[in-house]
């Protein structure tokens, strides 16, 4: 009985994304959860972008990496996109690298490619099939935002920047002002920010 219980709880758990209103579904192919303790070593992982082509987070050693969970469908992580392009062009000299991953059941490679041509999305962007990357960190918004230091450890979670509304760009640019941060070889001051935006659409069993 208390097996069933633990199994049925794992398999259907609701947690409400904070500032939101949304929810999310934790998968039934839920990994053990990471340690994503800002300062240690940030989860491996191996992805195929929407061309289909392998990525791994040890491709991108000795660099700065910026990883945002997003969605085609949810207005702020739309809102967000094209302030996410442009730091992606503004850094990408200094040798940050931006990628994008799509943990949502609900879109597809073609989908999302489609929409990162329209966009001018130029970094890549990496599917995350049945959420299980997602389910591993704990990532449950879009947009939600992990930066990385050149050590491979994470050193900002959560929030992009401090906006109200989805399409209006917000006052404090928590992962610029990270980026920055990590490129003049300093601390971030600030080290995690609660994500905001719409609950990742996870697949269900």
């Amino acid at each position: 009985m208390k097996s069933n219980l633990a199994k049925g709880f794992a398999f259907a758990m609701l947690a409400t994304v904070a500032g939101a209103g949304h929810f999310w579904v934790q998968s039934a192919n839920n990994q053990a959860l990471a340690d994503t303790t800002v300062g240690k070593a940030m989860p491996a992982f191996e992805l195929s972008d929407i061309d289909g082509a392998k990525h791994t987070l040890a491709d991108y050693a000795g660099k700065i990496v910026v990883v945002e969970f997003g969605n085609i469908g949810c207005p702020y992580s739309r809102g967000t996109d094209p302030d996410l392009i442009t730091l992606a062009q503004t850094y990408a000299p200094k040798g940050v690298v931006v990628l994008g991953i799509d943990s949502n059941a609900t879109n597809s490679p073609a989908d999302i490619k489609k929409y990162a041509t329209e966009k001018g999305k130029s970094y890549p962007i990496l599917k995350d099939t049945e959420n299980k990357y997602a389910d591993m960190v704990g990532a449950k918004t879009t947009p939600e935002v992990y930066v990385i230091d050149k050590d491979g450890k994470l050193a900002y979670h959560g929030a992009f920047d401090d906006r109200a509304q989805p399409d209006k760009k917000g006052k404090t640019p928590y992962v610029e002002n990270a980026v920055k941060a990590l490129l003049d070889g300093k601390a971030v001051e600030t080290k995690e920010v609660k994500s905001w935006g719409c609950g990742i659409k996870r697949v269900t069993k």
